[in-house]
């Protein structure tokens, strides 16, 4: 079994820190009221873009619900915040590590390490109780912007207000603003050093230091306490803290045997892999000796892939030659393809013209019905036309009263008479009425069965058609022919 006391003596005395007699540390008891506190004016410009607030705290009372320990109070805002149980953790102002549920809690009476980091290059800000990283937050994008550089630090209140829920009443020691972000191992390793941990290796970034702040003029009940490593406060920490490193060594005792356990368990598995490791070589022998063998089929494999790389890099010939082709081919696709276009084109403007066509040739047809009706009764007349051509003054001889009849001289009389008439008719347009006149006038009946108003009407049609007047030959043949019929009336 491993001893534990070294170890246990070694702890013990990197807690106490070693202080000589003429040493002292100082801190700063507050009084309960608003009238106890310090103020000052201090130029905050180095830490307008980082900052660094490490305190060591001690609360004595737990009556208050917002303790504040440092307010720095600058163009009229709250430009940084710090509460001893974790209500405000302000900088820039900004609020988002402000709760009312309390970031972190810690006994009364009991020394505990309190940091608060700022950059402006991440608008990032930090908590660390006792070295631990409690939250982190980003402030608000209107308040990305450089700490203001003239205001005045207060302690145990706040600036503008004297109600007594702001009060800390409580001790500080070490208070110091840093002018960088110190990286969570240094502000875990100051922790851990405890209450009389140097700084020394911190004096570059050290501004505002605790020795400045002793000296600063103090306003009500606000006194210097003088601590040793044996005060109780701090030596109840102490043997808190030793109490709990025990625990951890006994815990890593029990591991310890553990280990040990396994040790042995782990001596018996080497034994057992010797065993199987001679077990290997034999193996090892026999598998040199396939590998001999093996690499007989080795060469022969060679030879076989020199030739199937031969075979490979004329098929890589071939598959060039295949691949140009196929260029080619594909070009030569590629101007189809164009032409086909082109020829979808056209027949999409030839079927237009096709379209364009047939309404023509459909309007066309009508017009050659038309025109085909139009010769047919152009034929009729021109036969018609033909057939009276060649009508001559003997046809008349094929009428009725003469065809197939005896000539006699009545006959002749009749036709001279007839013949006769016609001569009162000079000047005058033979119409198809004029035509129809004298057929009817001269059919075999008598004309006594025409009557007056027969009369009247061709009357007024010759003065229609002939545009005539009633001339004393055209009255006289009326008289002549018409009035002297063997009529009654």
């Amino acid at each position: 079994m491993i001893s534990l006391v070294p170890v246990l003596l070694i702890l013990t005395f990197s807690v106490f820190c070693p202080v000589k007699s003429a040493d002292t540390l100082t801190a700063l008891r507050f009084g309960t009221t608003s009238s106890d506190y310090i103020r000052f004016n201090f130029d905050m410009s180095p830490f307008r873009s980082s900052l660094t607030i490490c305190t060591w705290v001690k609360r004595v009372s737990t009556a208050n619900s917002n303790p504040i320990i440092f307010n720095y109070w600058a163009n009229s805002v709250h430009e940084i915040l710090m509460s001893a149980i974790g209500t405000y953790n302000r900088v820039v102002t900004d609020d988002v590590l402000d709760s009312s549920n309390q970031y972190f809690t810690t006994p009364a009476n009991n020394w505990f390490h309190y940091c608060l980091t700022w950059a402006r290059s991440t608008n990032m800000i930090q908590i660390f109780v006792d070295g631990q990283l409690v939250r982190t937050g980003q402030t608000s994008s209107y308040n990305w912007r450089d700490l203001h550089s003239s205001g005045e630090l207060w302690f145990n209140r706040l600036q503008n207000s004297v109600s007594s829920q702001y009060v800390f009443g409580g001790e500080l020691y070490m208070f110091n603003i840093f002018s960088v972000v110190l990286s969570p191992e240094s502000i875990k390793k100051i922790a851990k050093g405890g209450l009389c941990f140097p700084l020394d290796e911190f004096s570059d970034s050290r501004i505002l230091k605790w020795e400045d702040i002793l000296t600063k003029s103090r306003t009500g009940r606000v006194t210097e306490v003088t601590l040793t490593v044996m005060d109780t406060a701090y030596v109840k920490s102490l043997k808190a803290n030793l109490e709990s490193l025990t625990v951890t060594l006994t815990r890593t005792q029990r591991e310890l045997e553990t280990v040990s356990n396994r040790l042995n368990q782990t001596e018996l598995q080497l034994e057992a892999a010797n065993e199987r490791v001679n077990t290997t070589v034999e193996e090892l022998a026999t598998a040199k000796r396939n590998l001999s063998n093996t690499a007989e089929e080795l060469t022969i494999a060679k030879r076989n892939l020199s030739n199937t790389s031969e075979e490979l890099a004329t098929a890589k010939k071939n598959l060039s030659s295949t691949t140009e082709e196929l260029a080619t081919a594909n070009s030569n696709l590629s101007i189809k393809v164009k032409e086909l276009d082109t020829a979808k084109r056209n027949l999409s403007t030839t079927v237009e013209e096709l379209t364009t066509a047939k309404s023509n040739l459909s309007r066309t047809q009508e017009d050659l019905g038309t025109c085909s009706t139009t010769l047919t009764d152009t034929k009729e007349e021109l036969a018609e036309s033909r057939r009276l051509s060649n009508i001559t003054k003997w046809d008349i001889l094929y009428t009725s009263p003469y065809h197939n009849k005896i000539l006699t001289e009545e006959l002749i009389e009749r036709l001279k008479s007839n013949w006769d008439v016609l001569s009162t008719f000079v000047g005058v347009n033979m119409t198809d009425t004029i035509v129809e006149h004298f057929r009817k006038h001269d059919v075999e009946k008598g004309d006594c069965d025409l009557e007056i108003s027969d009369i009247i009407d061709m009357l007024e049609q010759l003065v229609e058609e002939n545009n005539m007047t009633l001339i004393r030959g055209l009255i006289s043949h009326f008289k002549e022919n018409h009035n002297n019929l063997p009529c009654e009336d």
